[in-house]
């Protein structure tokens, strides 16, 4: 369901950028600015989930809850520079069974303002950086049989964890909305792709799934700022 919206608002937000484009005065302006944000991420977690159910633990399942922030600045319509990242993170537990995966990516936010007015830009872009993933499974992962444990000895539960450090090419399109002449809000959905990753274990692991993220994202942004008018200088 969410992959389905996320889809949905890359296709609509070109749509509406090119009708507030259509609208816009002729004049160029500066803006500048950055905040928090909150949101969701859908990746494909099949290859993650055949190797944790393997294991013995629950599947993972839904969306993954995202935080993070960012800030940029530039000419509209023109260049937009700046930085951002954010982390997400998704749980699954079966009595004392419990796995985790969580994803953190950032780097330099490099976009083109394609146009708009005081109140509202389009932007076209990418986060170009890094990230990285950990897989965490933590408890028995499978019954122990009573007979193989000394009377009076409580199996201690295990930890294995799996990490992954990638690259990474964020694609997106976002619309940003003015609501004061401080502070407005920005709709962002894209999706990310890493072309290779480097895994770590522990020694005597087993051997992890590929843990580098792929897939939609959707993310709300405060974004605190100000824009500043160079019409008069046209």
């Amino acid at each position: 369901m969410y992959q389905q919206r996320s889809r949905w608002i890359l296709i609509l937000l070109p749509l509406i950028g090119l009708a507030v484009v259509g609208l816009a005065q002729d004049f160029s302006y500066a803006v500048g600015g950055g905040g928090p944000s909150l949101g969701a991420f859908m990746p494909n977690l099949t290859e993650i989930n055949d190797f944790v159910e393997g294991n013995g633990f629950a599947p993972l399942t839904g969306s993954l809850f995202l935080v993070g922030g960012g800030g940029r600045g530039g000419l509209v319509p023109g260049l937009m520079l700046g930085g951002g990242g954010w982390g997400s993170w998704i749980t699954s537990s079966d009595g004392d069974l419990k796995a985790k995966y969580a994803v953190g990516v950032g780097g330099f936010d490099l976009g083109f303002a394609v146009g708009g007015t005081e109140r509202s830009v389009l932007t076209i872009g990418a986060l170009l950086g890094v990230g990285g993933a950990r897989l965490t499974l933590t408890g028995i992962p499978n019954p122990v049989p009573l007979a193989s444990v000394p009377r009076g000895i409580i199996p201690a539960p295990t930890r294995q964890e799996y990490d992954s450090a990638f690259p990474i090419i964020v694609p997106y399109v976002e619309m940003q909305i003015g609501v004061l002449d401080w502070v407005g809000l920005s709709i962002r959905a894209g999706t990310v792709w890493t072309p290779f990753e480097f895994n770590g274990q522990d020694e005597g692991k087993l051997n992890p799934p590929r843990l580098s993220p792929g897939g939609w994202y959707v993310r709300i942004l405060i974004a605190f700022g100000a824009v500043i008018d160079l019409g008069d200088e046209h």
